[in-house]
């Protein structure tokens, strides 16, 4: 039985304690954290050492359980350099159920996925394309009058919301939205043949800081912009307020029913649609419930609608377009996504991304 220490006991660590279903196949030696004020006592049912036990204990691996691996990564090898090797980040009980659950598949696209999580350990894009977002360099300006930091994407400017509120956080997260959509991303909406046309009707379901629908912006006739949060409609309304005469952004629950907080397509909108995106946090079976009719009269039409959020929701999508007569076919590539919905339970499967959906004459 391996010999774990867990370094870290905030949020991350709590997270871990109530959701991981395998961490009593490990022998856990304790937790370590660097606040003194917590050394000594316990921590479900551990305690709580400093850094120094290292120096007594032997480990097999030192699990990370902290938003600042990097900074605990380099401060364990500055003082303990022989301990490198075993030192992994908060997947890795994820990771070793992962790689067990596959052992032995034989699928080349797969087969990719779980030799670079071998290599590298699990991450949400488990691809080479992955690294060059690590490091690089984010240039952020802020707006005096609106209080607001924004960046420059697609020559435009792109605001985001207060709820990030420093830099850090911006540019962590702006990272991750440029990953997110590199050409070689599971989780890219558009590729150079499944693309928004010149005078589509484009409707973006879930937008947050509409980095897609500023991509496309140029393009479309109409752009419907579909987001719950007012921080980030705020930010919506300074990134396209050039877009005036062709932007509606609304702020609604999109989902199968009507009533004071949550609306359908169907009854939002009452024209013909070219491009459906969705990414809403899982909600997206149950709001295409709710978009049946639109797409019946919508006689040329494509759609890009995330499928991840939980380990079925690919199979229910799938079901969904196969009623309504859409042909249908899943982006390239292979996510790993842990914070699952309708499901008490981190997911330990790989699963597409994207289901695209398409009918008339783009096929």
């Amino acid at each position: 039985m391996l010999k774990i220490f867990l370094w870290g006991t905030g949020y991350i660590a709590e997270k871990l304690w109530n959701e991981c279903q395998t961490l009593n196949q490990y022998e856990l030696l304790g937790f370590i954290d660097n606040n003194s004020k917590k050394q000594g006592n316990i921590f479900k049912g551990l305690k709580i050492y400093s850094p120094n036990i290292l120096r007594e204990c032997e480990v097999d691996y030192i699990v990370i359980l902290t938003d600042f691996y990097d900074e605990i990564y380099q401060q364990i090898i500055d003082v303990y350099p022989e301990k490198k090797d075993i030192i992994v980040n908060k997947n890795f009980f994820y990771q070793r159920s992962l790689l067990k659950r596959y052992e032995g598949v034989v699928d080349p696209e797969k087969a990719e996925v779980l030799n670079y999580i071998k290599n590298n350990g699990l991450d949400i894009f488990n691809y080479k394309f992955s690294k060059k977002y690590k490091n690089i360099l984010i240039e952020l300006h802020f707006d005096i009058e609106n209080g607001m930091y924004y960046t420059i994407y697609e020559n435009k400017r792109l605001y985001f919301s207060k709820k990030l509120d420093c830099k850090k956080k911006i540019v962590d997260y702006y990272r991750y939205i440029l990953m997110e959509q590199d050409p070689l991303s599971p989780h890219r909406y558009l590729t150079d043949t499944f693309k928004v046309e010149d005078g589509d009707v484009v409707v973006d379901v879930g937008a947050a800081e509409g980095n897609f629908s500023l991509e496309v912006v140029d393009k479309v006739s109409k752009l419907y912009i579909i987001e719950t949060d007012i921080d980030w409609i705020n930010a919506l309304k300074l990134t396209f307020k050039d877009y005036l005469d062709k932007v509606i952004i609304i702020q609604k629950f999109i989902s199968s029913y009507d009533d004071d907080n949550f609306v359908t397509l169907d009854s939002l909108l009452h024209e013909s649609v070219n491009f459906i995106k969705m990414d809403i946090e899982g909600n997206e079976w149950d709001a295409l419930q709710g978009a049946k009719e639109l797409i019946r009269r919508s006689k040329k039409l494509k759609c890009a609608i995330c499928s991840y959020h939980s380990d079925f929701d690919k199979i229910l999508i799938e079901n969904f377009m196969d009623q309504n007569n859409l042909n249908h076919f899943t982006s390239d590539g292979y996510i790993w996504f842990p914070l699952t919905v309708r499901q008490n339970y981190v997911s330990t499967c790989l699963n597409r991304a994207i289901v695209r959906g398409e009918k008339g004459n783009h096929i």
